[in-house]
């Protein structure tokens, strides 16, 4: 069974904006935005060593998560099963990164960003996660913390496990995905009501492996604009091989950087 792969919760909350989206109309158009980068020493200490079975991501009662201030995005791992770690599905901090996928290929490398680096800076972060119904939900959610907001864009890359195993094929259960078969990332909104209960919204789409082939290479930007006002967002992968997502076999990863919302 394919392993989902999170545990710390820091009090400092550090804000992490670009210098230029630091409250300043980057589009012309009277617009507030600001973008989260994951840049600064409270993100880089939110890092995982080692990258699957860490103290950070696994390791912790409280479960791990992440706050920015700047624009109120929070995020922690689920709680499943009675236990808070990142096999349950979240989105956590990275600084690793290759260029050449054959180096890590397995989930002890789950962190590994298969680019040259960040978007922007040094850090990202890699998502873990889908929903079916034999795992349940495990996908990850990015929430604004206090009142809802809007989520404009953010960018999207390949993970190295992720890729080899779409590309490459990992072994006799988990093959290279066929000249039919596709993965891409779901992203749905939810507002709460009066009570605090989720309401469903609008979902957009982005394919990472189209007919057997990566849909992009490097960093691709995703315009989320679509799901509207949000308390927050879920993020699930999806294919549309045979058994759908009670027999989806590939590792469920894949990275985000620069993170931008807008301010009303």
């Amino acid at each position: 069974m394919k392993k989902i792969f999170f545990a710390l919760a820091l009090g400092a909350m550090v804000a992490a904006c670009t210098p230029d989206n630091n409250g300043n109309d980057g589009a012309g158009d009277g617009k507030n935005r600001i973008t989260l980068d994951f840049e600064g020493d409270y993100w880089t200490s939110l890092i995982d060593s080692p990258q699957y079975n860490g103290e950070l991501l696994y390791k912790q009662e409280e479960g791990y998560s992440w706050y920015d201030e700047a624009t109120d995005l929070y995020s922690t791992v689920n709680e499943l099963w009675y236990t808070a770690a990142y096999w349950n599905g979240g989105l956590a901090v990275s600084n690793y990164y290759t260029t050449d996928y054959t180096t890590a290929t397995t989930f002890e490398e789950q962190l590994t960003v298969f680019t040259e680096g960040a978007h922007s800076g040094n850090n990202c972060i890699v998502h873990n996660g889908y929903k079916c119904d034999m795992m349940g939900d495990a996908r990850s959610v990015l929430q604004f913390k206090t009142e809802a907001g809007f989520i404009e864009s953010a960018w999207v890359a390949h993970t190295s496990y992720s890729y080899s195993s779409a590309i490459g094929g990992l072994n006799d259960q988990t093959p290279a995905l066929t000249a039919e078969q596709s993965i891409w990332i779901v992203a749905t909104g939810y507002t709460l009501d009066g009570e605090g209960n989720e309401v469903e919204g609008n979902s957009v789409t982005l394919y990472l492996y189209e007919n057997g082939k990566a849909s992009f290479d490097g960093w691709k930007q995703w315009n989320l604009s679509a799901l509207g006002l949000v308390n927050k967002v879920k993020f699930d992968v999806q294919w549309n091989g045979e058994g759908g997502a009670d027999k989806f076999m590939h590792p469920a990863y894949f990275a985000l950087d620069d993170i931008t919302v807008i301010k009303e």
